[in-house]
């Protein structure tokens, strides 16, 4: 059984090297999290430190709403792998410390508590404010299973968030308990982590078309990323007290954003290339991808103390986008699978992993959740051999292996 090498991240080569987001990965770079953890994280803080001061018009003024660049964010890892907690509580102490009234909704709250906490002042001197705040802040949320899951109080709490990802200037709820809720300019962030299997077990099938998680930025721990680290050190030149008084520059932005002429361009080149391929949930998260990029090519730019969207951003975002859409099209394929066929998504999942495989070798890890005994497990595998996904290999002993069709890279 092959065993890839480890520490390698296809997002490396378009990760930036300058503003607060180089300052952010060169201070966490002898960390064990991989390089895509700890950017969008930061990303996520940084769109949560702007929030709805910040935007950009897309179209005539009226037709579409007001987009900022607050991308949502969900660290996928199995089980105590990926340090997704570690890198979640880093960046939302960073923000919390550079940005005093950003409002952080952390807790297990019901829908009614969470539009409650939206209205409700910051701190202390905006109690004297009359009428509706700003709905904005960041939704913490290291255990995704905890704050949307399928628990009593949080019947309702996916189909809010939904509503709530588009800017609205104002959104009205009633409730029995507190009567009628006005949320204004609403801008909230959501930084998540998730394992796997509690996304399989817990998201309906229709997640992505439905709308909920195509609102999202997925982003797995790729297989090829393993670091041991006992006594991280920090760059010489770096300092935690510098990192947040540099993360502070981004109090005093406030306005539209424009485009450069190359960069509207590219964008609507992008945006109107695509193509459904036939895959409903992959087609419903592709779709959205334009979004994500326009968002993530703001905080570039941003970043680097431009107020204009730029195409050599937007294609820095586009290349982020696409090197970890492996790790993410295997997920949506996977969050897509009927339960029965499971076990076909952890066969290839271990042939990504490990290029080839003794066919003992995967029936050894699996075996514990074949609920149907081997027939099961032959069963997969002649799926997959049928559907042309992966091709026995003879060994030497007379027996097989097997391998994904194709050189996996």
């Amino acid at each position: 059984m092959k065993i890839r090498s480890k520490e390698e991240d296809a997002i490396i080569p378009y990760l930036p090297e300058k503003g607060w987001l180089g300052e952010y990965l060169r201070f966490t770079h002898n960390l064990e999290t991989c390089p895509r953890f700890r950017f969008t994280c930061a990303c996520c803080a940084m769109g949560a430190a702007i929030n709805n001061k910040v935007w950009i018009q897309r179209g005539d003024e009226g037709l579409l709403p007001k987009l900022m660049p607050n991308p949502w964010v969900v660290l996928l890892a199995p089980p105590y792998r990926g340090h997704k907690t570690s890198c979640i509580n880093m960046a939302v102490n960073c923000l919390i410390q550079a940005h005093e009234d950003v409002r952080i909704l952390a807790d297990k709250l019901t829908p009614e508590a969470i539009v409650h906490a939206l209205s409700a002042p910051v701190s202390a001197k905006e109690v004297i404010r009359i009428g509706p705040r700003d709905a904005t802040g960041l939704i913490q949320a290291p255990e995704m299973s905890v704050f949307f899951g399928r628990q009593q109080y949080n019947v309702g709490m996916v189909s809010l968030i939904t509503d709530l990802y588009d800017y609205r200037e104002e959104w009205k709820s009633e409730t029995i308990g507190r009567g009628k809720e006005i949320l204004r300019n609403n801008c909230i962030s959501i930084l998540a982590g998730s394992t796997p299997k509690w996304l399989q077990d817990m998201l309906p099938q229709d997640a992505f078309t439905g709308g909920f998680m195509r609102r999202f930025l997925l982003v797995e721990l790729p297989v090829t990323w393993y670091r041991r680290v006992a006594s991280p050190r920090k760059p010489k030149e770096s300092s935690w007290k510098k990192l947040i008084e540099n993360f502070k520059q981004f109090k005093t932005l406030k306005g539209q954003m424009g485009w450069t002429s190359q960069g509207k361009a590219y964008h609507d080149q992008c945006y109107e290339e695509f193509i459904p391929t036939g895959d409903d949930q992959y087609d419903a998260y592709k779709e959205a991808q334009s979004e994500q990029m326009l968002k993530l090519a703001m905080l570039l730019d941003i970043n680097e103390g431009r107020m204009e969207v730029t195409r050599p951003s937007l294609e820095r975002a586009k290349n982020i986008l696409d090197s970890i859409m492996p790790e993410t099209a295997a997920r949506i394929q996977s969050l897509a699978t009927h339960p029965r066929m499971v076990i076909c998504q952890e066969i290839k999942a271990l042939l990504t992993a490990h290029e080839e495989m003794l066919e003992s070798d995967i029936l050894a890890r699996l075996y514990r959740s074949l609920g149907q005994g081997e027939r099961q497990f032959y069963e997969a595998l002649s799926v997959l051999k049928k559907a042309n996904v992966i091709e026995p290999v003879h060994t030497k002993g007379g027996g097989w292996s097997y391998k994904l069709k194709g050189e996996v890279k």
